[in-house]
């Protein structure tokens, strides 16, 4: 049963890694509305929840339910343990609020659990941080990064940083994670 279990999360691990790719930056037009209203950047955010929990794997900007949320997605343990031994956990927060107080939730629920240990998996072979992509996306591209997400392209372990122009255009950065070279999509 336990065998089984791990082909299943593997198999939906594979699927929810190729949506990441294709849609991590798709950012909403509510989401791009509410930017500006943001109190926090996404490293600040990554650095908040790694201060309250663990490594950070994914972050990223959102919409959800009229609110607007920065949500960082961590492993308790660390980059080093794998998924079945760590807490894989969401800190989500108001991004305009004055202080960034993210909710912790422990991943419990299949698709989180699949989507979260295939971002633990790619920062595992990776030579650079979630903060350290950002960095280098944002050293290619000017603009408000609002999402950062691993995801395996074409048999590389990239994070697809998207990030929004001033002129209101949605730029996505592949970082590869092990050169750390850069591609705008």
């Amino acid at each position: 049963m336990r065998n089984r279990f791990l082909v299943v999360l593997i198999a939906m691990t594979a699927i929810v890694g190729a949506s990441d790719a294709s849609s991590a930056g798709t950012g909403t037009i509510d989401t791009f509305k509410q930017l500006g209203s943001s109190r926090h950047t996404l490293i600040e955010g990554i650095r908040h929840a790694e201060k309250l929990g663990g490594a950070a794997i994914s972050a990223k900007f959102d919409v959800e339910q009229g609110k607007f949320w920065l949500s960082v997605y961590s492993a308790k343990a660390g980059i080093k343990t794998d998924a079945e031994h760590n807490k894989l956990i969401e800190f989500k927060g108001e991004a305009n609020e004055p202080i960034f107080d993210p909710t912790p939730e422990v991943f419990q629920d299949v698709e989180h659990v699949a989507r979260s240990a295939t971002h633990l998996t790619l920062l595992q072979v990776a030579t650079l941080s979630l903060e350290d992509a950002i960095k280098k996306a944002s050293s290619v591209q000017n603009g408000t990064v609002y999402s950062a997400i691993p995801a395996a392209v074409e048999g590389r372990p990239v994070v697809a940083v998207a990030i929004a122009t001033s002129e209101a255009k949605n730029i996505v950065v592949e970082v590869d994670l092990r050169t750390g070279m850069t591609e705008k999509k």
